[in-house]
């Protein structure tokens, strides 16, 4: 009897242990089944300055219908 309530308290006591070894501090979305570490690295930042293609060059060609008008002319001899 004495030995299963030292195995008792030995299991209670290694398991209040785990439990206040559990980070508190983990990020307010932390979704179940992820994986969170803390960085003790501090993080570096770099400013870089990009040229982004907005739009590709490109080129249209507008095809606009030839307009015909009928014109009477008097030639004098």
């Amino acid at each position: 009897m004495k030995r299963l309530n030292l195995i008792l308290v030995a299991t209670f006591l290694l398991c209040g242990f785990a439990a206040m070894a559990q980070p508190g501090d983990l990020p307010p979305d932390a979704q179940a089944g992820k994986c969170y570490a803390k960085c003790l690295i501090p993080d570096e930042y770099e400013t870089v300055t990009e040229q982004v293609l907005v739009k590709a060059a490109s080129s249209r060609v507008e095809t606009v219908p030839a307009e015909y008008e009928t014109v009477t002319t008097q030639v004098l001899v």
